[in-house]
């Protein structure tokens, strides 16, 4: 189920007391006003009801999606780190059988740029893990440097028609290209299922935190080597 609480906060703005809602837990069958409001980042922001002034608050919560059999834990700061870990370890009898009956998957984000990408990945029906080595080969292969567009950051995300394409950010000169899965992208995804699949297997129920470094870790040892 999902959780929350209330919180007291006061505007920067007019300095007047409210109160906002701080989700502990989303679940996006039982709850999907709240699965959308993630999605928009409205989760985060506070509207003051004296002056109107929208505030950014950034906190951690466990995104469950029952039906795609996947949780993700937002954990911007260490602490949130701390307590994600401690709650998959004061329950890991529960999220080890939701494993091995329903193959669930757990991660651990640090961004909202990640959390959100993690779940177009998995509404999509697809492997973090698979779609962070094709991500890693795409621009390896095209070079993170192009003309005038240097990539400091990119991630997969969902068009307005549904379809997914990878997102590049060139964040210096505040430009974006894009780059359709369906294609060469999708034969790259399919050519790391054919050839690594056997080596993703996950049986624990662990948080992982699957990102460039883990990217990096895993070429190394499978690739490279």
């Amino acid at each position: 189920m999902s959780m929350h609480h209330e919180i007291g906060l006061t505007c920067p703005q007019c300095g007047k007391a409210g109160i906002f809602t701080v989700w502990d837990s989303v679940n996006t069958k039982l709850d999907p006003d709240a699965a959308a409001a993630v999605k928009s980042q409205e989760l985060f922001r506070y509207h003051c009801p004296h002056c109107g002034t929208a505030v950014t608050v950034n906190y951690g919560f466990f995104y469950h999606d029952m039906d795609r059999h996947f949780m993700i834990y937002y954990a911007p700061g260490d602490d949130d780190v701390a307590n994600a870990n401690k709650d998959m370890k004061d329950n890991e009898g529960k999220f080890q059988s939701m494993i091995e009956s329903a193959a669930y998957v757990y991660r651990l984000v640090r961004t909202k740029e990640d959390l959100l990408e993690k779940i177009t990945i998995f509404e999509a029906g697809l492997d973090d893990r698979l779609m962070e080595l094709t991500k890693a080969a795409a621009l390896a292969q095209g070079g993170e440097k192009e003309k005038d567009f240097t990539v400091t950051e990119s991630h997969f995300a969902a068009a307005d028609d549904g379809s997914l394409r990878l997102v590049l950010i060139d964040g210096k000169a505040s430009q974006q290209a894009y780059v359709a899965f369906t294609g060469s992208l999708d034969a790259l995804y399919q050519q790391f299922a054919q050839n690594f699949a056997k080596d993703l297997s996950e049986t624990k129920a662990e948080l992982a935190l699957i990102d460039q470094a883990w990217t990096q870790q895993f070429l190394n040892k499978y690739l490279y080597n």
